[in-house]
């Protein structure tokens, strides 16, 4: 396992369609989530440190967002199935207005309360913890292309915050936003944490939050 590392982790951009929609992982980013990856992309592209590999959820609005980085970068994109997000292994039986009237997001969720598609959140938060200390191990300077509740179970697992412990907390992560992380090996062999930056939008023409 690499002894230090900067994860660039992206939201994928805009890919909802208003408030019937429902989402699913076959949701493609709409013509302004197109220019939000593209903006994504551009920038990263322009960084000092710049990723040098990609790996995204296998959610096509993830996919589409880590295409127009790739095409900035010029870099290949890695796909892994453990960074979807959380109740995306099923369409939702929700629209978009549905979700935020009978699913209030200030409940604290525990480790065995189940999404829509019976999937645990702390199941969620372990298979995301996995899937992000493989990428740690494989070292590099990575861009990782997820979802917003992949993020912030990224952001748990560089926190130290085990997946028994509640999700009583969340980070506002905008559409195309990206999110630094440095992280390394001290002398003791103990892991240390940077957040540089959660949420930055400083790129985007135009941000959009769902």
């Amino acid at each position: 396992m690499t002894s230090e590392m900067r994860l660039l982790l992206a939201r994928h951009g805009h890919a909802t369609s208003g408030p019937d929609h429902r989402w699913t992982a076959d949701d493609p980013l709409t013509e302004l989530g197109h220019v939000q990856a593209q903006e994504l992309g551009q920038h990263v592209a322009g960084l000092a440190a710049r990723p040098d590999r990609i790996v995204s959820s296998t959610a096509l609005r993830s996919l589409d967002t880590a295409r127009a980085c790739a095409a900035a970068l010029d870099l290949p994109i890695a796909t892994d199935a453990r960074l979807i997000e959380f109740g995306s292994g099923a369409p939702t039986p929700y629209t978009l207005a549905e979700m935020f009237e009978t699913q209030p997001y200030d409940d604290i969720w525990h480790h065995d309360d189940p999404g829509h598609d019976g999937e645990p959140i702390g199941a969620f938060h372990r298979r995301v913890a996995d899937a992000i200390e493989d990428i740690w191990a494989d070292g590099g300077a990575p861009l990782v292309v997820t979802h917003g509740g992949t993020t912030n179970a990224i952001l748990r697992w560089a926190l130290g915050i085990p997946p028994e412990q509640p999700d009583q907390f969340g980070f506002s992560l905008p559409n195309a936003s990206l999110t630094s992380v440095a992280l390394r090996i001290d002398r003791h062999g103990r892991r240390r944490t940077w957040v540089e930056r959660v949420g930055d939008v400083r790129f985007l023409t135009r941000v959009t939050a769902i």
